[in-house]
């Protein structure tokens, strides 16, 4: 057995396109926005407020609408550093809820579910809504999670692992890592909101250490409880008192979170993710911001004309006029115990790369330079009308609300008014925080993308006259030197392919192999169902192939060439390859593709790095990429495009293990990600069965 990093097998890329064809999205017309009408107000109804001898502060509201009531615990705490265990909140949390010292797991989970209620407990709070008539149980089974848990060893152990398994996921993620370097970057290596869960803090933390953190940070004298819905205050009041006045005051954790960090210029950033099928571009820049701040509403509104939602600014410029990205967003932060930072972020095509940083400071700089005009201003005070009304509807929302006005020092009327106040800010007050928040002098461009094609055009890029300058960084946000793609003269095309051959097994025990034939299966989570995807495939050395997909024994794809033809076959609509697709069939029916490569039409774009290994890069053909390691020389990735219904389908393939099978390596494992498959780290294909020179018949491939 031989484990490697990364993979090939697109054979089973229309999988994606059909899984991916299941989420429709309906569209809205939201070219004309109604009128405004009259200011609109939270009616809360009058709170009822009390106060417990632990500190435990409860709001209470008589809702009687609808038969049901909701409970939301809040913990006010600040960030504050993880010491070398970043991730344990999250573990913690995921035991929470799993029984009591009085209810085994099994019997409070169920309870819950038979109530048809709702309970979910973590380290920063907790939510639960019911039916009134369950909701004084539910009120029960909070109490008895949050004040007896039990934390189990073997849930400890299972939950490290999913953790770790998602790591591994998001260091392929352009995005997490952009984020991840961003913060870092933007905030200092030792602020806590630059932290970040890795493998080394996951294994730094032991079974022992959560009992601890979780008595340590969760405690009543900085907790709000606001309960909603149809029942009585005081005797709502009462069972509180009952269940929650035994819950232990302890000393509330501070710590000097001062962001020590300043930019005398903007620079870019770069980080080289060389599986970047496109580019993660971020500019960031701090600011000191609460939601009791005088700019604060006018910020929401500026922020909201820039790249706030999908009819922004930034939004309608980059992707709708200039076609570079599927989104282009800003967003900024607000927190009373430390800075915070205003973004604007966008993905796109790794071609334009350059041009989208350009569009995307030029947007935030128009905003400051050109006050904005009355329409324009008019129709995002009407949208933010429908918007609050059904954002009030929730009594989460309410809750939240209605904590926020004693954390955040609010006024009490202050959501009661807010249409009102956001329809008194004006063009002058959009520009003036424009101008006082959105910092293109002093901030950070954060690009992850391929290094090997951006980084010419990035060390190029001028933007108001000035040449920006470019740092680099690895995906843990040290910097490093500048990548090296370079290539000895003696490394050829050729010689790459028959490394890669004499890899696999020699080119003279590769002829002689008549067919392979493989059966393997993959786990698969989507909407919060499980199920098992079933694969086989059959080739032999008549350029012949069949492979199949199967979810709970029934035939979701098929796809079959036979010679010189062949067709896909998706939930019974059989469609005949041609053209690209038909190409691509013909190179992937052989049982081994590199013994026919021609080495005239393939390019060697240049090294990179995979997973911490170096790699050659080769262009096979327009749609199709692939790594080789240069120390193994064994393929450990592939990147296939493919055109499904007039629309390009990114596949990255990996290997994650080969097998040797009678003298030949075999993939074993592979894992595929695609974003037209909505699933995080894609999808696993483990080949439990893996067979050289099965018998074939030309019928096994109609």
């Amino acid at each position: 057995m031989k484990n490697i990093t990364y993979t090939r097998f697109t054979r089973y890329i229309l999988l994606a396109a059909l899984l991916a064809s299941n989420f429709i999205y309906s569209q809205v017309d939201r070219s004309q926005i109604p009128p405004s009408g009259p200011d609109p107000e939270i009616k809360l109804g009058q709170p009822y407020e009390y106060e417990l001898s632990n500190g435990l502060k409860l709001i209470i509201v008589e809702n009687n609408k609808l038969p049901r009531a909701s409970v939301n615990l809040f913990i006010d705490s600040q960030s504050y550093s993880s010491d070398g265990k970043t991730g344990i909140g999250s573990i913690t949390s995921s035991l929470l809820g799993k029984g009591t010292k009085n209810i085994l797991k099994d019997d409070f989970i169920e309870e819950i579910d038979f109530m048809g209620s709702t309970l979910s407990l973590y380290t920063t709070g907790a939510y639960g809504s019911s039916l009134s008539k369950y909701f004084p149980r539910i009120l029960e089974l909070l109490a008895d999670g949050l004040l007896n848990p039990v934390f189990d060893e073997e849930e400890f152990k299972k939950e490290k692992d999913r953790l770790l398994e998602s790591i591994k996921e998001n260091e392929k993620s352009v995005t997490s890592i952009a984020r991840r370097v961003g913060d870092i970057i933007i905030y200092g290596k030792n602020h806590p909101n630059a932290e970040y869960t890795s493998e080394s803090s996951i294994n730094n933390i032991s079974f022992k250490d959560l009992e601890p953190y979780f008595k340590k940070r969760f405690i009543p004298n900085n907790a709000y409880m606001v309960i909603i819905g149809d029942i009585k205050a005081e005797e709502t009041k009462e069972r509180i008192l009952d269940l929650f006045s035994k819950w232990e005051k302890g000393e509330v954790m501070t710590e000097d979170i001062t962001v020590n960090n300043s930019f005398d210029q903007t620079e870019i950033h770069f980080i080289d993710m060389p599986n970047a099928i496109q580019s993660e571009i971020r500019f960031q820049n701090l600011i000191e911001m609460r939601k009791n701040s005088p700019d604060y509403i006018s910020l929401l509104v500026a922020n909201r004309i820039l790249g706030g939602e999908p009819e922004s600014r930034l939004e309608s410029k980059i992707r709708e006029d200039k076609g570079y990205a599927y989104y282009a967003r800003s967003n900024f932060g607000s927190n009373k115990y430390s800075s915070t930072t205003f973004n604007a972020f966008t993905s796109s095509r790794a071609n334009v790369t350059d041009s989208s940083v350009i569009e995307l400071l030029s947007e935030i700089d128009k905003i400051k330079k050109v006050k904005v005009g009355g329409q324009e201003l008019s129709d995002i005070k009407a949208a933010y009308f429908g918007d609050f009304v059904r954002d009030t509807e929730s009594p989460s929302t309410i809750a939240q609300y209605s904590v926020d006005i004693k954390i955040e020092e609010l006024d009490n009327d202050y959501y009661k008014n807010f249409i009102k106040s956001v329809n008194q800010v004006t063009s002058d007050d959009i520009f003036k925080v424009s101008n006082k928040y959105f910092n293109t002098d002093q901030g950070a461009i954060i690009i992850a993308g391929k290094g090997s094609e951006l980084i010419d055009k990035l060390e190029n890029i001028t933007y108001d006259g000035k040449k920006l300058n470019i740092n680099y960084y690895d995906t843990r946000g040290n910097i490093i030197d500048k990548p090296n793609y370079s290539i000895d003269d003696n490394v050829s095309v050729e010689s790459i392919i028959n490394n890669h051959i004499d890899a696999i097994g020699g080119k003279e025990r590769l002829v002689k192999v008549e067919s392979i034939q493989t059966s393997g299966s993959a786990n698969l989570n989507m909407q919060g169902q499980s199920f098992v995807l079933e694969f086989y495939s059959i080739k032999n050395n008549q350029n012949q192939s069949l492979s199949t997909v199967k979810a709970g024994g029934m035939m979701v794809q098929k796809s079959v060439f036979n010679k010189y033809q062949g067709y896909n076959e998706v939930n019974g609509q059989r469609i005949l390859l041609k053209d690209s697709e038909l190409e691509t069939a013909i190179i992937d029916s052989a049982l081994f593709s590199e013994l026919n490569y021609d080495f005239s039409t393939i390019e060697l774009v240049g090294t990179s790095v995979i997973n911490n290994e170096k790699v050659y890069e080769i262009k096979i053909t327009d749609s199709k990429t692939e790594y080789y390691s240069i120390e193994t020389g064994l393929k450990i990735k592939e990147v296939q495009i493919t055109e499904v219904d007039g629309n390009q389908i990114v596949v990255e393939t990996t290997i994650n293990r080969y097998e040797e099978i009678n003298g030949v390596l075999i993939p074993s494992e592979i894992n595929q990600v695609t974003p037209a498959l909505p699933i995080p780290g894609g999808i696993t294909i483990k080949f439990s069965k893996i067979e050289l020179d099965v018998k074939t018949s030309d019928s096994d491939f109609n």
